[in-house]
């Protein structure tokens, strides 16, 4: 029962956020595709880096719109806490080239209930977006939730949801209120004890800005993950 429930507060607090869009008359569709590769890389025990490489497609996947780049550093300070300082170099094509830099923080909580693991990621994004003055300032809060299906664990089913609320308003860029929802359902598959691939669907909506349409964004979602040996294990 305890599994169910896990599984199921992520479902609700997905769906809590994405009912809402059925009320507007309209809203714009589209089917892309969303590919990383995730490394995490170890400095010690406590102190961690990663990197992400992130390149996206639009347009039934033909059209490509987006490459982020990510880079962290982290402190765990226990197998339940970690704090991670990120920076993202976001550059967007279409419909025309627009470019955004983002430092941004991550306070990252996990626990597990039997064999269900939650995991609870708080960021705080500043973003410096091209042509718009002053700093962005975004709040996100995803909980994701994952279940082992097999025995050996090599496979796994991982459900998400991330909600974005911008802070503050700027003239003719972000406008304060929701900006986005984010909804998940995947397969992850474990190759090895350094080398992972996550396979799903994900759902997301962007809120337009007053009468603006909405968009209902679809997305297929492959991320292969690899994580490297501790550089220095004995510190």
């Amino acid at each position: 029962m305890k599994i169910a429930f896990s599984l199921a507060f992520v479902f609700i607090l997905s769906f809590s956020c994405i009912i809402p869009i059925f009320a507007k008359e309209t809203f714009d569709n589209d089917l892309g595709l969303w590919t990383a590769i995730n490394v995490n890389a170890p400095i010690t025990e406590k102190f961690q880096s990663r990197f992400q490489l992130s390149p996206r497609w639009l347009d039934n996947g033909t059209d490509f719109n987006q490459l982020i780049l990510h880079a962290l550093l982290g402190y765990k300070f226990n197998k339940h806490i970690s704090f991670f300082q990120g920076y993202a170099w976001n550059t967007i094509y279409i419909p025309h080239f627009r470019r955004e830099q983002r430092p941004y923080q991550d306070l990252i909580i996990s626990h597990s209930i039997r064999k269900t693991t939650l995991e609870h990621r708080f960021r705080l994004d500043e973003r410096f977006l091209q042509d718009i003055e002053g700093i962005s300032l975004r709040a996100r809060y995803r909980l994701k939730g994952s279940y082992p299906l097999d025995k050996k664990e090599k496979w796994s089913l991982v459900l998400f949801d991330e909600l974005f609320i911008n802070l503050n308003s700027h003239f003719g860029g972000p406008q304060a209120g929701i900006d986005q929802n984010r909804i998940y359902a995947g397969l992850n598959r474990k190759f090895t004890e350094n080398i992972n691939a996550d396979l799903g669907y994900q759902l997301q909506h962007s809120h337009g800005k007053g009468s603006q349409i909405d968009h209902l964004n679809h997305f297929i979602y492959f991320f292969i993950n690899f994580s490297l040996p501790t550089l220095y294990s004995k510190l």
